[in-house]
């Protein structure tokens, strides 16, 4: 890697996991509510069944929740990925633009003085 790529900062966002964390912490805290409020308003219903129902629906609820935000951050990803791209190629494109003026307004000056030398 050359010196200068090296010190620029990277387009892509670094590794964070913590909302990952904040995410599976705060469906078991509503899970966990969940459980508590339906055995205090039904205090006849069997705790075991109260648990497998709320367990059995925030389970695939957190997947779900997890898999949405992990692909929100691969779709940042390739986005900003794709614009560093897409800013390269429009300054590819200029660069090569003024190279070929140059070489025309170039050639219409050799023209010129030939012409003037005749």
């Amino acid at each position: 890697m050359s010196p200068e790529r090296s010190n620029k900062k990277s387009i892509v966002p670094q590794a964070n996991n913590v909302p990952y964390l904040i995410a599976v912490v705060s469906m078991a805290v509503v899970a966990i509510t969940g459980s508590i409020l339906i055995t205090v308003f039904r205090p006849d219903s069997d705790i075991v069944v109260v648990f497998g129902l709320v367990a059995g629906f925030m389970t695939p609820t957190t997947i779900s929740l997890l898999s949405f935000m992990k692909a929100q951050e691969t779709h940042l990803s390739v986005n900003s990925r794709l614009d560093e791209f897409i800013y390269n190629a429009k300054l590819s494109s200029r660069a090569e633009g003024v190279e070929e003026g140059r070489k025309i307004a170039n050639d219409r000056t050799d023209k010129l003085k030939e012409n003037d030398c005749k």
